[in-house]
């Protein structure tokens, strides 16, 4: 039984925290039945300096969690996430049952002896712990989103060293709003594209284009996401992605762009109100 989790990182407890989400279940949540959350931990052997894990360790991880997923009898456990947080991966469950020594979920991590593992439940019908703190949320989704862009960059032979065009986008905006929010780009260095007024019937509503001029790097692209989240938010609008245009590595001929934008994508706005607490 597999599973397809997005990544996106935060901080808790002044340390990293890797989050490894399903979000497909966020639909279906709570799932009826599935009323015990399982926190199976499993202790790394060789954590790096902040707590995460090694490429080398993560491969071994991912058999490990595939052998579980393997044990599970569907409508019976549901595998949700994997957080890797202060030098150990836990891989979160709900289940119709407290886990007992007779569980195949149980009884296929005994085999496992490369890590040290225990095992914690709670009570959880409403699926709190998924819906609240590991969902995530609209900060998160576009982390998410630019992860899975730069990737499309990549394939498509971009050169992310080379600066790019990049363009944020900004929606649901008052016309005033508009106004502040293109004063805000200005003011922080970026330029503005276009002001447009996109209202239909009769609902009157304007986006701004933004450009800002930088490399593809996740650790720039994450400074301008709180910039632009906060620019949206103090303008009464939301930011809603960014596209370019690849810049292809020498010798190569690629004019395609990749487009990031959340608009009219209804899996990506079901946000969870909090998600783990962010420096």
């Amino acid at each position: 039984m597999r599973s397809s989790l997005e990544y996106y990182m935060a901080r808790l407890d002044d340390w990293p925290f890797e989050v490894g989400v399903d979000m497909d279940w966020i639909d279906k949540a709570p799932v009826p039945g599935l009323t015990e959350r399982w926190h199976v931990r499993l202790e790394l052997n060789h954590p790096t300096e902040n707590g995460l894990c090694t490429a080398e360790e993560q491969a071994l991880l991912l058999v490990i969690q595939e052998e579980l997923l393997s044990a599970m009898t569907e409508g019976e456990c549901a595998f949700v996430a994997a957080v890797t947080h202060r030098k150990a991966r836990t891989l979160v469950f709900y289940a119709a049952s407290e886990p007992t020594e007779g569980h195949p979920v149980i009884q296929a991590l005994g085999g496992v002896k490369t890590h040290l593992s225990t095992v914690r439940h709670a009570h959880d019908p409403e699926w709190l712990e998924y819906k609240d703190a590991l969902y995530p949320n609209e900060s998160f989704i576009h982390q998410i989103k630019d992860r899975r862009l730069l990737r499309e960059f990549e394939a498509q032979g971009d050169d992310c060293s080379e600066v790019h065009s990049i363009e944020p986008r900004f929606v649901g905006l008052s016309e005033d709003g508009a106004k502040l929010l293109s004063k805000s780009l200005e003011s922080a260095g970026f330029s503005v594209k276009a002001v447009d007024e996109v209202g239909q019937n009769g609902q009157r509503e304007w986006q701004v284009t933004g450009v800002a001029a930088s490399p593809l790097a996740l650790s720039i692209l994450d400074d301008f996401r709180r910039l632009w989240l906060n620019m949206a938010a103090e303008a009464g609008g939301r930011y809603d992605g960014w596209s370019a245009e690849v810049v292809p590595v020498t010798g190569r001929n690629n004019n395609t762009g990749c487009d990031g934008h959340l608009s009219g994508v209804a899996e990506d706005y079901e946000p969870a109100q909090e998600p783990p607490q962010k420096s």
